[in-house]
């Protein structure tokens, strides 16, 4: 007789199987569709008024997939096997400091400048506003960890991939921030709008939506309108690639014309391993008066081609906010996130003005050292003698900028150490 083969034995095979049928699938066709966008770009005929077709979003078997050539999917088999060497290689780990107030010295926190925050304004009686940028002209930005900032242009605030709390998913399941957030979400004045880039749980945490709730108008890619609509948000402006709104602002004195863009970057979503890409992930541009000011690049691999054509279409960055951390080991993370060194790549892609690097020194995520990518991105800035446009920020560090400056000068204004 031959050998008997338990049921459950044939139900996981089966799982497997099917499951790897479905990549295939999935990764044929998205293959197909690449190659047949790229033979089309470049005609007129196939280009959505300046878009052109081999960026649009690209949807599969009712998910999201990247129409990039350099992004490789990753399978739930790289997922988990990825997740176990990690417990193994403990590199950056093991680099850690054991004394909390040697990681302190290493990653210092400051509090934000509230006084500036909530009163950012062209009062002529506040000493502390008088020396900085008229209104119309000033950015403030403050970096609280991971990619969530708060900043000001003009007098309009924005929160962006809010996470504030010490663990990604509960104390249970960790990870656990090594550097906790400069402040609590409810000592912050309320944001005007919410700017989320995708639903991964160390960019959109529970807490804040539910702390936030319609006080803020939330913008967020395809897909995040239901997942907040669940939660009684109902403020909020889905968007999808390469769209552009006008955002509404009150006591706009100026009559300045506002407007955001969602634009590609190549990621994934998904929160539980189910929804994998039942959501878009994007980044975001702000334009004031038709010109760009602000980029939040979310997370993102590197386009050989997108950001240039993100130049073409909007001109100039003045002002660009992009990751560099989380980027080994290279074969599993480089399609996904970009390294320090691509990140200036994407300043001259965009001709952004000044960039900012975040996404670093909050957890442990990846495996290089968790103080390389601030070590490897000042570097750059030194050898380009680029210190006064690429910036590290530090934790809580609220600094201004003169949006109508040129980058020649150095017209950024310190206002907290």
């Amino acid at each position: 007789m031959g050998m008997v083969i338990p049921l459950k034995a044939k139900l996981g095979l089966g799982i497997i199987v099917g499951y790897a049928t479905y990549t295939a699938y999935i990764s044929i066709r998205t293959n197909l569709e690449i190659n047949r966008r790229s033979k089309l770009f470049g005609a007129k005929a196939e280009r959505k008024s300046n878009v052109p077709l081999k960026f649009e979003v690209l949807n599969i078997g009712g998910r999201f997939e990247n129409p990039f050539p350099e992004y490789r999917a990753q399978s739930l088999f790289e997922f988990v096997l990825s997740r176990i060497l990690e417990l193994f290689e403990g590199r950056s780990r093991g680099k850690l400091p054991k004394s909390n107030e040697v990681l302190r010295e290493l990653l210092p926190v400051y509090k934000p400048n509230f006084q500036l925050l909530f009163n950012n304004s062209d009062s002529k009686e506040s000493e502390f506003i008088k020396n900085l940028p008229p209104l119309c002209d000033r950015l403030t930005f403050t970096w609280l960890g991971q990619s969530c900032s708060y900043f000001q242009l003009s007098n309009i605030s924005f929160l962006t991939d809010p996470i504030f709390e010490d663990y990604i998913i509960n104390k249970t399941i960790g990870p656990k921030r090594i550097t906790p957030s400069p402040c609590k979400l409810n000592e912050l004045p309320v944001p005007d709008f919410v700017m989320v880039s995708h639903n991964h749980p160390d960019h959109l945490e529970e807490a804040s939506i539910k702390e936030i709730g319609n006080k803020s108008t939330w913008i967020v890619p395809l897909g995040l309108k239901k997942y907040l609509a669940r939660r009684g948000i109902y403020k909020t402006l889905e968007m999808s690639w390469w769209e552009r709104q006008p955002i509404d602002i009150k006591n706009n004195n100026n009559n300045d014309k506002y407007e955001i863009v969602c634009l590609p970057a190549l990621h994934w979503s998904g929160r539980y391993v189910y929804d994998s890409n039942s959501s878009l992930w994007c980044s975001f541009l702000i334009l004031k008066n038709g010109k760009s000011i602000f980029y939040h690049a979310g997370d993102t691999g590197y386009s050989k081609e997108l950001f240039k054509e993100i130049y073409k279409i909007y001109g100039p960055t003045k002002f660009s906010m992009l990751p560099i951390g989380q980027y080994c080991p290279q074969w599993h993370q480089k399609s996904r996130h970009i390294t320090p060194e691509e990140a200036v790549k994407i300043m001259d892609d965009m001709h952004s003005e000044k960039i900012v690097g975040v996404h670093w020194g909050t957890f442990i995520l990846s495996s290089e050292w968790f103080l390389e990518p601030k070590v490897l991105f000042e570097k750059f800035a030194r050898d380009l003698n680029k210190q006064d446009d690429i910036l590290v920020p530090k934790f809580g560090e609220t600094f201004c900028v003169d949006i109508n400056s040129s980058s020649k000068n150095k017209e950024d204004i310190e206002i907290q150490k």
